[in-house]
Parts: C-alpha cells; sequence; structure tokens
C-alpha cells in the first residue's frame, strides 16, 4: 500500500490524481511537494477526513497520501481511511523529506532550500 517516488511523480501527470498532504497546514505552508493539496489528518477523526475529501475532490479521484517521512504514519492512516471508505489510495512513505532530499519538485516557505 505505499507507492515510490517515481510512481508518485508519473501519476501526477493524470489530472484525476490528488495528491494530499496530511499534516496541519503550518507543515504544509513550510514545504510541500509542488501540486499537492493540504488535506490534514493530524488533529480530526479519520472519518471528517474521508468526508472532507469527499466534499472536496469526489470519490473518483486517485488519492496519493503522505506526510513527512519516516517515522511518521499518518500517510498509511489517510491512505486506508479513504480504501476502507471505498476511494481509490495509496500512501507514499517517504513523505516530503525523500522528495524533497531527491531534489523533486517543492512548494513553500523552505523550498528555496532544495529548489
Amino acid at each position: 500500500m505505499s507507492i515510490s517516488k517515481e510512481e508518485v511523480l508519473e501519476k501526477m501527470k493524470d489530472k484525476d490524481t490528488v495528491v494530499l498532504d496530511v499534516l496541519p497546514k503550518t507543515d504544509y505552508d513550510l514545504l510541500r511537494i509542488k501540486g499537492s493539496q493540504c488535506l490534514p489528518l493530524v488533529g480530526t477523526r479519520p472519518e471528517k477526513f474521508v468526508q472532507e475529501a469527499e466534499e472536496r475532490y469526489g470519490k473518483d479521484k486517485f488519492f496519493i497520501t503522505y506526510c513527512s517521512g519516516f517515522p511518521c504514519r499518518h500517510f498509511m492512516e489517510a491512505a486506508a481511511a479513504l480504501t476502507q471508505a471505498g476511494f481509490k489510495a495509496e500512501g507514499y512513505a517517504g513523505g516530503i523529506q525523500e522528495w524533497a532530499e531527491s531534489g523533486l519538485p517543492v512548494e513553500g516557505i523552505q523550498a528555496k532550500k532544495f529548489n
């Protein structure tokens, strides 16, 4: 249920893919995968997270969830909540840490450090 950074990059080319940063908005504002959306799982119930995803994006998208990277496991909880509710979703274990360190496109206040 984990997807590689290469797979994330490839799937992002599809307009029906939504990449979700599941950390609090303060973390999202600091550094995020370029083009990703903020939908925090942290501090909310999984049911509320799923409801918000459906309201914002519908149920027909493919969702990729991520957080900060090892040892953070929120990405896995978010993907599991989505799949249990009938969504198509996978988690990206490497998170923003691996993504940024690999030189892949990032946005946010700290992005200049990596671009």
